[in-house]
């Protein structure tokens, strides 16, 4: 989208007017996690044409729309291939499990290998996009058609420890409805380009404090009243400090600027052998390897979860 000035000075006075103090987990960046060179072509693309819609074309459309025929135009344009050619391949992140006496799978260290996209689902071109918000069935209708899943807490943790360059984050004043606006999720974009430009960032990157994540847990499919949520969590500071803690207060209706979703394959190896990321999380036994909750996931998956009217 086009950069200006104007969003360089307006980020700055935002993080500096509009902070928050709630603060989650903490990451040491570079400690643990190792983001490697290898890619993989994400198989769902590779007979898919380049994108035919710019971000501003889509959002243009955006505008018109209410939020579940909005859910369904952006699971529509990814699927089609309008996304930047950055995100047609994953990168390889390599982490080690802590060693947990209390927990048999943790009882010694596993090597475990993922392939990860390196930014937020977007849709036009590289030239042209915007990071896109969406609820979580958007989302997890995306996530099964790529053979992916959504993160964990623990697995956006590992993500933010390679990051290769990190923003202040700046949130945006609540004013009623208007940070669940299309018109803001363009402005947030906006913003977050220009602060790449100002730092020398390239899109492809891995990059922390640009969004919240939406999350798997287990609180969505095992504490009442959660059925019809959605779980966000993340946005770290460049300390290391996630600013959102896990959050399934709000609907599955809902949607803001804040907010993003990073896909991870679901083929995953863990010591050397493969394993299905979603068996992984949905096993008693074998949960906590991608996963620091106290449950498994009965689900991992938000699909066919009822909508919240």
């Amino acid at each position: 989208m086009k950069k200006t000035a104007f969003w360089a000075i307006a980020t700055v006075a935002l993080a500096t007017i509009f902070s928050t103090t709630a603060h989650a987990q903490e990451v040491v960046y570079g400690k643990n996690s190792r983001l490697k060179k290898e890619t993989m072509a994400v198989p769902y693309f590779q007979d898919k044409p380049q994108a035919s819609i710019t971000g501003w074309d889509f959002m243009l459309k955006a505008d018109k729309l209410g939020f579940w025929k909005l859910e369904d135009a952006i699971a529509e344009a990814v699927l089609e291939g309008n996304i930047p050619q950055e995100l047609r391949s994953f990168r390889k992140i390599v982490f080690r499990t802590p060693v947990v006496d209390s927990v048999e799978i943790l009882r010694k260290p596993h090597k475990v290998e993922i392939w990860v996209l390196p930014d937020y689902i977007s849709i036009g071109t590289s030239n042209d996009f915007v990071r896109m918000p969406m609820g979580p069935l958007a989302a997890q209708r995306i996530a099964d058609s790529l053979h992916c899943i959504l993160p964990t807490t623990f697995l956006v943790d590992r993500i933010a420890e390679v990051s290769q360059g990190h923003l202040n984050i700046f949130p945006f004043r609540p004013l009623g409805s208007r940070n669940s606006q299309p018109i803001v999720y363009q402005d947030r974009n906006n913003a977050i380009n220009a602060l790449y430009d100002a730092k020398g960032y390239k899109f492809g990157q891995f990059i922390s404090g640009l969004k919240k994540d939406v999350v798997l847990t287990y609180k969505i499919h095992t504490l009442p009243g959660n059925e019809n949520r959605v779980a966000i969590y993340g946005w770290h500071h460049p300390s290391g400090k996630a600013q959102q803690p896990l959050h399934v207060k709000h609907g599955n209706f809902y949607a803001d600027y804040s907010h993003g979703i990073r896909l991870i394959y679901r083929t995953v190896k863990v010591d050397g052998k493969e394993y299905d990321a979603k068996e992984i999380l949905e096993s008693p036994q074998m949960y906590r390897l991608l996963s620091n909750e106290p449950m498994y996931l009965k689900k991992a998956s938000y699909a066919g979860m009822p909508r919240y009217e």
